[in-house]
């Protein structure tokens, strides 16, 4: 199934008990919004966030306050364990909330490529280095974690980079996979960004249940684990 509207996050209320304690994933959460309203849908839920932008941490603890539902960690998720190039976003046309004077929600580990041709409105600077992990690496103290039942998934053309540092984990503990693709062809958004056969192709144990928001230049997938559909 091939659509151009946004993937409704109820449709996980139709798998899941509502009042399940349910682990969730949000990377690249920017600035929480994808978090918080799992957080409505599953109250019981853990959910565990992760961006890199120092704007979109800001913004992040102003939207979600204090939740102890909702935990973030202030890391990039690449293949890197250390620090890792950023190209901050900007844009003086576009603004989620009044009190916002940055665009932080198209910053990216990649460089920018079709993406200023497309979205002129947008700029990007290379920035300072940011923390990276991999996804790997930063479970393996995390004992209490044992699946996590939805992996959502905005890293801005950096899928390739967090695909290769959390391949053991998406494949052995995440049930259902919700990924952002930034190349439709051969064109990218950003500099050598996979498109969404490239990150089929990564994920064999992975069933498609839909590509979502599909522009022509980008959109999303939804995948289910096979191997952990009865656990």
């Amino acid at each position: 199934m091939i659509t151009d509207k946004e993937i409704n996050k109820e449709i996980f209320t139709q798998i899941f008990d509502v009042n399940k304690k349910l682990t969730i994933f949000d990377v690249g959460t920017y600035d929480g919004s994808d978090s918080l309203e799992f957080s409505k849908l599953f109250p019981n839920a853990n959910i565990y966030s992760f961006d890199a932008d120092p704007r979109s941490i800001q913004l992040f603890k102003k939207i979600i306050g204090r939740n102890e539902k909702i935990t973030l960690s202030t890391a990039a998720l690449t293949n890197i364990d250390g620090y890792v190039d950023w190209y901050s976003s900007d844009s003086k046309t576009r603004r989620h909330h009044k009190f916002q004077d940055f665009w932080s929600a198209s910053s990216s580990i990649k460089k920018p490529s079709n993406h200023l041709n497309i979205f002129k409105d947008i700029t990007f600077k290379k920035d300072k280095k940011v923390k990276s992990c991999r996804l790997d690496t930063w479970l393996l103290d995390k004992e209490e974690i044992e699946l996590i039942d939805i992996m959502w998934v905005d890293v801005n053309g950096g899928e390739n980079e967090f695909l290769e540092g959390a391949l053991n984990t998406i494949k052995n503990k995440v049930k259902y996979l919700y990924i952002e693709f930034n190349a439709v062809g051969d064109k990218e958004l950003y500099e050598g960004c996979p498109n969404r056969h490239k990150i089929i192709n990564k994920l064999d144990n992975f069933q498609l249940k839909g590509v979502y928001n599909y522009m022509g230049n980008f959109g999303n997938i939804f995948l289910k684990n096979k191997i952990l559909e009865d656990k």
